[in-house]
């Protein structure tokens, strides 16, 4: 139970640091490539955990 509960935390970390870093994008333009590119990474990677962690709840 312990292991799914961390699961889903990091999963909504990741979900709001993209986020984040998305909002961090718009209000720097001249960062905003790099800003972008790992907010996507973040993003893919909290939905995935995020559908690891239902997976395992089934």
């Amino acid at each position: 139970m312990a292991a799914r509960t961390v699961i889903v935390l990091l999963s909504f970390a990741c979900l709001a640091s993209g986020v984040g870093l998305a909002v961090a994008a718009l209000r720097d333009p001249a960062r905003a490539p790099q800003f972008e590119r790992w907010s996507g990474i973040c993003l893919v990677a909290g939905l995935a955990l995020l559908g690891a962690a239902l997976h395992f709840v089934r």
